[in-house]
């Protein structure tokens, strides 16, 4: 019974919102409406019993670059809103409404977005990912919450990758009891593209590899030297071992996703991970050391891949690169013809169809977050968006080179957005809530362990 009200007065807050995290990625990347509404009523479940919380939780305490990058979010969620508004100055309306109009011979209120259905579906969309790192950010104050949470996203996240594997190897072309539609000879797990399952494994390979790197320290390291030939036997059949094997597996899920940029990122994710930590420790050579092999790594990989796959020898000379730039070309145009106000959030592929003359395929994301997300809010907003990003960023970056306690969050979260970021540049990992979901708590525990208490300033209400 204590045990039960315990869980009922301090954890159920933590675990309504784990549950939604860790649980999305199996939804079909959580890209579909019934999954992400399920999520989002966890977080709402998280909140509530947080808030009604018995115990006193500790406030949450804010710091200037987390109030600042807050701030520009606000800023970017109103301007997305006003887009989808009739009340805006007539000349911030988009003609096709004007000719719509027209040609309907009837009144149309008209506004910024192209489609404000579709932007009020982007909309709502940036707000809950904003809401899932703040969360991230009030409940991993306590750094074993943060840890938990971290382990629960490894362990779930290897549990999906595993299963992508078994399906895979059967030759069973199904995602859950679906059919799959798309990438038949690619392991997607319960994603349905491949890119976004790499760097949703990606994700799930450097938490493991964070964990594996904090047991050894924990478990061998403050041994003494006598007992650690012991303690090593120990640790590698109880719990080295396992984790080392399941990180294998996962790698091997990236690999047979034959994810290009998965793949390189699988290399990069992790060894960001180690190099900040060194960095983390001020071990300046550990950490030279660290750059250099996964370079090392990094190329020689790449080259055996140039040789034996075929994907990565028609890098540039595939229907995606000679497709994708012209997206690009065509998205810049249709940013060039309209860079201040944009044309509403979650609207490109409206957007789109006016500017693609002559192309065969049809394409719903402009396959870089970056571009799209300028086109769909205009130059100002979109810089702000990213501003924020990069504030968030930069707080990571001080808590691993500052910060003497608990490096593992900052770190990880570091090498988190690395992973997601870099993605962002040529796909749109960053729409997919089965990724951003694990990225952004992921950066909200890191965010909340890069400054310590007495750093941070207390912001009201205070929840209990």
């Amino acid at each position: 019974m204590a045990f039960a009200n315990r869980l009922k007065t301090a954890d159920w807050p933590f675990w309504c919102f784990a549950l939604a995290v860790i649980s999305l990625p199996v939804g079909l990347g959580g890209n579909r409406p019934l999954p992400f509404g399920l999520a989002q009523a966890a977080l709402a479940l998280g909140c509530i019993a947080l808030v009604l919380s018995r115990r006193r939780w500790p406030p949450p305490l804010l710091f200037t670059r987390l109030t600042w990058g807050l701030g520009l979010f606000a800023v970017v969620v109103f301007w997305a809103w006003l887009q989808t508004q009739s009340f805006v100055p007539a000349s911030w309306l988009h003609p096709l409404w004007k000719e719509a109009a027209s040609t309907l011979r009837m009144p149309l209120g008209g506004a910024v977005a192209i489609s404000p259905e579709d932007s009020f579906d982007g909309l709502t969309r940036l707000v809950t990912y904003i809401a899932v790192g703040l969360i991230a950010y009030v409940l991993g104050q306590d750094p074993s919450r943060a840890r938990r949470l971290v382990q629960a996203l490894w362990l779930s996240g290897a549990a999906i990758c595993v299963y992508g594997l078994v399906v895979y190897i059967f030759g069973n072309h199904k995602i859950l009891w679906f059919d799959k539609w798309a990438y038949q000879d690619d392991l997607t797990a319960t994603f349905v593209n491949r890119n976004h399952f790499a760097v949703y494994a990606d994700l799930v390979l450097t938490c493991g590899v964070a964990l594996i790197i904090q047991s050894w320290r924990e478990t061998i390291q403050t041994k003494k030297q006598s007992a650690r030939a012991q303690a090593l036997r120990d640790w590698l059949q109880k719990e080295g071992g396992p984790k080392a094997l399941l990180l294998a597996l996962v790698f091997i899920g990236i690999v047979l996703s034959h994810s290009r940029a998965g793949f390189v990122l699988a290399i990069i994710g992790p060894g960001s991970y180690v190099l900040f930590y060194q960095l983390y420790l001020k071990a300046w050579r550990r950490a030279i050391v660290t750059a250099l092999s996964a370079f090392v790594i990094l190329a020689l990989m790449l080259l055996a891949a140039w040789h034996y796959s075929d994907r990565f020898a028609r890098l540039l000379n595939d229907y995606s690169a000679f497709d994708r730039l012209t997206v690009y070309q065509l998205t810049l145009s249709a940013l060039r013809d309209n860079p201040w106000l944009g044309y509403g959030l979650n609207g490109f592929q409206a957007v789109f169809r006016l500017y693609q003359h002559g192309m065969i395929m049809e394409f719903a994301r402009a396959h870089s977050d970056v571009l799209e997300s300028l086109l769909d809010l205009g130059l100002p907003a979109g810089f702000l968006l990213w501003a924020a990003i990069a504030l968030l960023v930069s707080g990571l970056a001080r808590g691993v080179v500052r910060r003497r306690r608990h490096g593992l969050f900052p770190a990880l979260g570091l090498s988190a957005s690395v992973i997601v970021l870099a993605h962002a540049f040529v796909d749109f990992s960053m729409q997919i809530p089965g990724v951003v979901f694990p990225w952004a708590a992921l950066v909200g525990i890191g965010l909340a362990q890069s400054w310590r208490r007495g750093e941070k300033e207390p912001a009201r209400p205070v929840i209990e």
